[in-house]
């Protein structure tokens, strides 16, 4: 707000010298921009600065003559400007024609993206550039393309940039790419792409000071773009090397050397080789190095067999890749090719779709002779590609018959009855429980009601006349119905039924000196119920196995007001497992939970008069036993597949029976 309202009282003194006949006027340490929006009320036109126009200078002006006094404020500025009739636009930048297509550039403390930046403008071309740096520069230079006056920039910026022309297009790329590895010690390895020389090929800066030769090797292809395989033990020490200005070839070449390692491009890639592995021997002569590999067999075990028909071979086994490199004359590279060809055919690619696991389950599985190589996960979890002969896709086809195999299910009927015993109440608890016999339908008449409506079939499962005495608990009050659901699962996996109740409380401290509860803020859950964790499996004769878990815990009283601590809990915990068929139940009891009340009832008034009180005061003590008795019985649920596949082998055997051998299963045989 300053600024601005000192530019409009420097104007409108101006102005008034101007009106009043005074040709003189004097700016020290301004902006420039205020000076030339000042001048241009003075002049009567319109002067502007772009947007590289910046910084604070002087201005004096006295007498007639205002265009040579201006001229001399641009040049002792630095500073260029173009005029027409009714603008003067003031520039740190110059184009000039020179004729015959020849331009000049004149520039002065400039920041290289500016710079660049009125260069595009000027030309109407693309020009992009990675970050450049904030450090002024002047630039005065005669061209007649925009690369020219680009390129002007470029060298002004030194080696570490270069400028790329491609498809009409111009870019100014950082040439500068280090990668160091600095170890412990006096470890150091330092690979430096330091610019270009005229042939535009990269220069390289080493310094390597007892590193392995490995990793130094590795930066130098990975900044040239090259892809390479070592197939050499290449933690070669190099003691110290220090060069600049080579390129990659000379580069490369100088590492090798003092590793004593070489390398073999063949498609490429550049393979990194022990020197003793190259052939320098008279007798090598006419061998060049080759790569042969195999789609389906291992070369592991086929190298040997190569061997023994072509000879010893100067050969190098590629690590993962399933292929090795050979040393010998280029018709024997054509009949090892040949060979290996013969060795690998007779495979192909098929497509095999699971009805129900997955392809992971197939591999975790794998039958014996099938290997995880010649399986290939496709867009499904069921379908695969095998790799492999017809013999080896039809050996896989019958082991699927027994693998491919839908997982057997189990069913679990559960029913959680929570039976109860106070002092005021008789006590039974000894239920008879066993599997039910035709007796029970006739030997007694009782109204089952809530029974009946129970999820799990008792009376199917323990009897008519377990179902009675539970009906009559449940009349009485001295049982109640805690849980009755149902719970599915697979074979082998765990199911959990959980009821529970989360207790949230505040965690605190109390003050030793004051006595009360300090709380830290902190927020913490106990939780207390019923929790049942079952796991159960189906042997291939049907019987059932199963694992119970059962943990009941309640949470007392809550005295953390009063005594800083968390309130207390109780648990009972009961594991069984049992072996059973299915349909079998299976009951666990035993968690008993113990709880005691007092009660005292008093006269209000009269009860706290001491002795004579005891009269108008009543106490009643109660003592409740809760127990939690679990019924779980599992049941195999067989697939429908399963189930119509027994049916039809039943109609089969039917069919041979009553209407001959020759019968045919099916719907096209009848019964009469």
């Amino acid at each position: 707000m300053k600024k601005k309202l000192w530019t409009v009282l420097l104007s409108v003194i101006c102005l008034r010298l101007w009106a009043g006949g005074v040709d003189g006027f004097e700016f020290l340490n301004r902006d420039i921009n205020e000076i030339l929006y000042t001048v241009s009320l003075y002049r009567g036109i319109a002067i502007v600065g772009d947007d590289t126009v910046s910084g604070k200078a002087d201005f004096r002006f006295a007498g007639d003559d205002f265009d040579s006094a201006f001229d001399s404020f641009l040049n002792a500025n630095r500073l260029y400007v173009q005029k027409d009739s009714k603008l003067w636009l003031v520039s740190k930048v110059r184009f000039e024609n020179l004729g015959n297509n020849v331009i000049q550039l004149d520039a002065s403390d400039l920041r290289p993206a500016l710079l660049v930046e009125k260069i595009n403008r000027h030309f109407m071309m693309e020009i992009s550039f990675d970050s450049l740096p904030e450090t002024k520069m002047s630039l005065h230079v005669t061209g007649k393309e925009a690369a020219d006056f680009a390129g002007a920039v470029v060298r002004q910026l030194g080696r570490d940039y270069s400028l790329e022309q491609k498809d009409g297009r111009l870019r100014i790329v950082k040439a500068v790419t280090e990668r160091t590895t600095i170890s412990t010690g006096r470890e150091k390895a330092l690979v430096k792409k330091t610019g270009m020389n005229e042939d535009r090929k990269n220069l390289y800066q080493v310094d390597v000071q007892e590193s392995a030769a490995g990793p130094v090797l590795e930066e130098l292809l990975k900044i040239e773009g090259r892809e390479f395989v070592f197939a050499c033990d290449s933690n070669v020490k190099l003691k110290r090397i220090v060069f600049n200005g080579k390129t990659f070839e000379e580069t490369l070449s100088l590492l090798l050397s003092c590793a004593s390692l070489k390398t073999v491009q063949i498609d490429g890639i550049i393979y990194v080789l022990n020197d003793t592995e190259m052939g320098n021997t008279p007798a090598d002569t006419g061998k060049i190095w080759g790569r042969h590999g195999m789609s389906y067999g291992q070369i592991n075990s086929v190298l040997p067999v190569v061997e023994n028909r072509f000879g010893k071979l100067n050969a190098v086994v590629l690590d993962g890749e399933n292929s090795f490199l050979c040393f010998t004359t280029e018709n024997i590279h054509k009949q090892i090719e040949g060979f290996l060809e013969a060795l690998d055919g007779g495979k192909n690619v098929s497509v095999v779709t699971l009805r129900y696991i997955k392809t992971d389950d197939l591999l975790s599985h794998l039958p014996p002779g099938i290997s995880s190589s010649q399986i290939k996960g496709g867009t499904q979890d069921n379908v695969f590609f095998f790799t492999g002969n017809s013999e080896q896709l039809d050996y896989l086809n019958s082991q699927l018959e027994s693998l491919d195999v839908p997982a057997r299910r189990l069913k679990y009927d559960l029913l959680v009855m929570q039976y109860q015993k106070t002092n005021d109440m008789s006590w039974d608890s000894s239920l008879s429980i066993r599997r039910i016999t035709p007796g029970d339908f006739t030997d007694a008449s009782v109204s089952l009601g809530s029974v009946l409506d129970l999820n799990l079939d008792v009376v199917s499962a323990f009897g008519f006349k377990f179902a009675a005495s539970l009906q009559t608990a449940i009349n009485e009050n001295r049982a109640s119905v805690f849980a009755d659901t149902t719970l599915h699962g697979l074979s082998g996996s765990s199911i959990q039924f959980k009821s529970s109740n989360i207790y949230r409380y505040r965690d605190n401290n109390i003050d030793p000196e004051t006595g009360k509860p300090v709380y830290t803020g902190v927020t913490r859950e106990i939780a207390s119920g019923l929790k049942i964790d079952v796991t159960g499996w189906v042997s291939g004769d049907g019987m059932i196995t199963t694992k119970v878990m059962a943990s009941v815990s309640r949470q007392g009283a809550d005295t953390s007001s009063t005594t800083g601590n968390p309130p207390p809990t109780s648990e009972k915990v009961i594991t069984t497992e049992v072996l059973c068929k299915s349909g079998e139940p299976i009951v666990l009891s035993g968690l008993v939970q113990n709880e005691s009340t007092f009660i005292e009832q008093r006269t209000p008034g009269l009860g706290k008069i001491p002795g004579l009180g005891w009269a108008f005061r009543g106490r009643k003590e109660t003592e409740e036993k809760t127990e939690m008795v679990i019924y779980l019985v599992p049941h195999w649920e067989k697939m429908e597949e399963a189930v119509q596949e027994t049916d039809r082998e039943f109609f089969d055997r039917i069919s041979k029976k009553y209407l001959g051998s020759n019968a045919k299963g099916g719907n096209d045989a009848s019964l009469e």
